[in-house]
């Protein structure tokens, strides 16, 4: 989702945002896959999604091979039929008063306030993001792009992977045809395997609670900022 961007006289400062568990509190993902699996009942199907997550599901565990497990369980879904349950499932989550994170929300209206592009970098994919994106007014979404044939999707995903060193791929070709400085713009993410995206910008911050990268933030002098 793109919005109408206005001339600037100087290079866009962007604000790049992971989304699970950095500006929501939940992991989107799995989440979706549990209501996916109450609406469309397939006990094998789900059993063999479980045995996956019970298998690779764990703290150490490579996002981007489990990113691309993940993706797997879609084949033979109809586009239409993810597009619209997406839409259900942010229905569903968005009546938590938790479920965003309030102070990363204040950081992004702040960075909307003072004219910075927002964007969405995210291993979820469109169906869940764009509702998100919609009611918090972000300008861009980068997320997983999946494959799809005839209607469905084959499980396989499209390049690049929008997890891990993907992140930083993703944004570079996002920013390649224009004037951007990145050591002017912000990165927010929780996770270990943010650390590509959040690298490659002037003004990285940390979200609290995630895996390994709180250690690595403040041994470079990072601010980490609570999630709540």
């Amino acid at each position: 989702m793109n919005r109408q961007l206005q001339p600037l006289s100087r290079s866009p400062r962007y604000a790049f945002f992971d989304v699970d568990d950095t500006l929501i509190s939940v992991k989107s993902m799995l989440s979706f896959q549990d209501f996916w699996y109450q609406t469309y009942r397939d006990p094998e199907a789900e059993q063999r999604y479980r045995q996956d997550l019970t298998n690779h599901l764990h703290e150490g565990a490579c996002w981007s091979t489990l990113n691309r497990l993940y993706y797997r369980h879609f084949a033979g879904r109809r586009v239409t039929e993810v597009e619209q349950l997406g839409r259900q499932w942010f229905t569903r989550e968005r009546k938590n008063p938790a479920f965003y994170h309030q102070s990363v929300v204040n950081q992004l209206r702040w960075h909307q306030a003072r004219g910075d592009i927002t964007v969405f970098v995210s291993g979820s994919f469109p169906a869940l993001l764009h509702p998100i994106a919609e009611e918090l007014q972000v300008d861009h979404t980068l997320a997983i792009q999946m494959e799809a044939a005839s209607g469905c999707y084959t499980g396989e995903i499209l390049p690049p992977q929008t997890i891990g060193e993907g992140k930083a791929e993703a944004i570079r070709a996002f920013i390649q045809a224009i004037p951007v400085n990145l050591s002017e713009c912000y990165a927010y993410g929780d996770d270990v395997s943010d650390l590509p995206m959040l690298s490659l910008v002037g003004y990285p911050r940390v979200i609290a609670g995630g895996r390994a990268l709180e250690v690595h933030a403040r041994q470079h002098g990072w601010p980490v900022l609570a999630p709540h």
